[in-house]
Formats: structure tokens, sequence, C-alpha cells
């Protein structure tokens, strides 16, 4: 049930300018312009990955206060981008923009949003959606990637959705078994609980984090 806990944390997360703040940080300077910028046509776009870099920070946060978690894969800019090696092992090798990335015989065989491991050994994998519309065809993608993880680590695998909202009637119906799903409510409009001039040109280091571990290390 480790997906299962980890949605329970994220559910239960509280918010606070000092994750706004970092999620923000993820994005580039022209995207965090048009976070702030509803008028702009890639405002959407914007948003999508200020709240999938929140859900990252939150992830961060709780993952601190909880035995349940070994440790969070780094992403974003808190990753450090390493030009692809033709001659590296099949696994986790990240895309410049700090993407979870696995590769299997040099090419991208699967991206995710959160990459988790737990105290009892299971890899959680997750996708931030801020729509829980439409996401039925997702089952066979994450067979998919289920049986990939699996191959590359030989661990248990579950999965985990992160909602900004709870999903219609029914649920998720694209989960099986001990897939979970996590509603980090109103996480995809929060930053507006921070003004912009904090952000768009301040800089900011890393959170402090024990559990944040590099690509290599999975």
């Amino acid at each position: 049930m480790s997906a299962v806990e980890v949605a329970e944390l994220l559910s239960h997360a509280e918010i606070m300018p000092s994750h706004i703040r970092h999620a923000v940080h993820h994005l580039t300077k022209p995207e965090r312009v048009m976070l702030y910028d509803a008028a702009n046509p890639l405002h959407r776009s914007a948003t999508g990955k200020y709240f999938e870099a929140l859900v990252y920070e939150l992830l961060l946060g709780c993952a601190e206060h909880s035995d349940a978690v070994v440790s969070v894969a780094a992403k974003f800019s808190d990753v450090e981008f390493a030009p692809y090696d033709k001659y590296a092992p099949d696994g986790l090798w990240y895309s410049r923009d700090g993407g979870i990335r696995f590769r299997v015989g040099g090419k991208v065989a699967a991206e995710v949003d959160l990459l988790i491991k737990t105290s009892d050994g299971v890899r959680v994998f997750g996708e931030v959606i801020i729509n829980p519309s439409g996401v039925r065809g997702f089952r066979s993608e994450i067979s998919a990637k289920k049986k990939l993880l699996n191959e590359l680590y030989g661990d248990p695998v579950e999965f985990l959705m992160v909602l900004a909202a709870v999903p219609p009637a029914g649920g998720v119906r694209c989960l099986e078994g001990s897939d979970a799903y996590a509603v980090v409510s109103g996480g995809d409009r929060s930053y507006e609980m921070v003004h912009p001039g904090e952000v768009l040109k301040r800089k900011l280091s890393p959170a402090a984090s024990t559990k944040r571990v590099n690509g290599k290390d999975w």
C-alpha cells in the first residue's frame, strides 16, 4: 500500500509560501512571466509545469518527516544535467530540462513526473495532472511503465496520480490494484499567494532535503 501512503502525505500537505517560491524557480524566466500573465497564450502550459514543480516540492517536504519515504528522485532545476552517454547502462537519464526519463538501448523508453522509493522497497512513479478528465486512456501507458521499472530495478512498482481537484464521481478509472491518487486542492493556482516580485527576478537555492537523490543513484 505504499502508493496509498504517499498519496495520504500529499493530500494532507499544507502549501507554504516557501513551497511556492521554490516551485516557481523550477520554471525558466520566460515561463515565470507567463505564469503570472493569464492573458498569455502559454499561461496554461506554465501553470501545468508550476503545479508539477509544486507537487515535487511538497513531496520533498513531506518526505523529510516520514519514514515511509526513503528517497525522491531530483528533477527540474535540482538536476545536474549530463549529456547522454551511448555506452551508459539502461536506466534513468534526465532530459535537458530536468525531466525524469528512462532510456533502454540508447532510446527514451518512458518519462515520469515523480519517482519515489519507499521503506518497504516499492518504487512509486507518479503523474501530475491538473484536469482529471480524459485519463482513462492512461491504463496501457501505466502498465507499460510498471513493467519497465520492474525490469530495470527488480522492485515492486506502484503508480500515483496527483490532481489539483477531486475527480468526478467514480474516481480515476485508470487506476488498478495498489495504485492511488492524491488531491492537492487548488495547487495549480497557489502561485497567486506569492507576489510576482518575490519570484520573477530573485535567485533561490534549492530547498534543503535529505531525501532528494540524483539519477545516478537510482
